[in-house]
């Protein structure tokens, strides 16, 4: 398609992939532009620029050069693709982060996790594989760290107030695992069979979840959480990813039966297929 082989040939070359660059930030003349990309051979500029027709345009009432609509859009491919370079390269040694963004739909994970920035960054690396995905994701956060969690997500680079039909949720783990002081696994499962076909319907192709637990210990409702983990199973019935996240510090027979009803474990940096 005409359109696609302008933006990759824009692409192709450092030179246009910086002019599109410096006219994000502002619509600049063509001195201007030359100083932006500190060159001093005016007749290599005008070329790029003209092989950037339909990207970059001249407005004569102001003679300065402007990003167009499909300029804008090439602009921010750029931006995305080097943000997630830099941010396979980070991660290209830690195994956990690349196993939880291979997950299927129906997966059924669980995270053992002993430091807060070691859970996020497999928890947020897996949310955010869901919304490159074009899928809806739903993060359940202890409710006392619902604040600095939001700040540690959009640090991490992820934006939470997503116009486009809600793709990031953020919820309370107390109100959407515990009613009027009950837990009920039946509950909860058709709860999130609920939200999976309200995302379907506004044209998500599926729901990514990782939900912290821990309100089933603070709450004593472990008996109903082990039950409830036993329901879902190994591999779920619905077209829902799962993370469930715990923190390390219970007795090692409630630790054997969670593991046994997931599909997935990943702890002391290692991530695995449950046999």
């Amino acid at each position: 398609m005409e359109w696609d082989d302008k933006i990759h040939k824009a692409l192709a070359h450092s030179i246009r992939r910086r002019v599109i660059e410096c006219l994000q930030e502002k619509d600049l003349s063509f001195q201007e532009l030359l100083g932006c990309l500190a060159i001093g051979n005016h007749g290599r500029l005008g070329f790029h620029l003209r092989t950037l027709s339909g990207l970059v345009e001249h407005e004569i009432s102001t003679n300065k050069y402007y990003l167009t609509d499909r300029g804008q859009l090439a602009g921010e491919l750029i931006w995305d693709t080097r943000f997630l370079t830099r941010r396979a390269v980070r991660d290209l040694t830690h195994e956990p982060t690349r196993y939880v963004r291979r997950l299927r739909f129906r997966d059924h994970a669980i995270l053992f996790y002993n430091k807060e920035d070691v859970k996020r960054k497999i928890a947020l690396s897996f949310l955010e594989a869901g919304l490159l995905k074009g899928e809806a994701v739903a993060y359940l956060v202890s409710e006392h760290k619902m604040d600095s969690e939001i700040r540690e997500i959009q640090r991490y680079g992820i934006t939470t107030d997503d116009s486009r039909n809600e793709a990031f949720t953020i919820m309370s783990a107390y109100e959407w695992y515990i009613k009027k002081g009950e837990s009920q696994a039946e509950t909860i499962i058709a709860n999130w069979q609920a939200l999976l076909t309200e995302k379907q319907k506004v044209g998500f192709t599926g729901l990514r979840v990782a939900g912290e637990t821990e309100v089933f210990f603070n709450y004593a409702k472990v008996k109903e959480l082990l039950k409830y983990e036993a329901a879902l199973g190994r591999q779920l019935t619905f077209d829902i990813y799962a993370l469930c996240i715990y923190r390390h510090g219970f007795d090692e027979k409630v630790f054997t039966q969670l593991q046994q009803s997931h599909g997935h474990s990943i702890f002391k940096g290692i991530a695995f297929k449950t046999i």
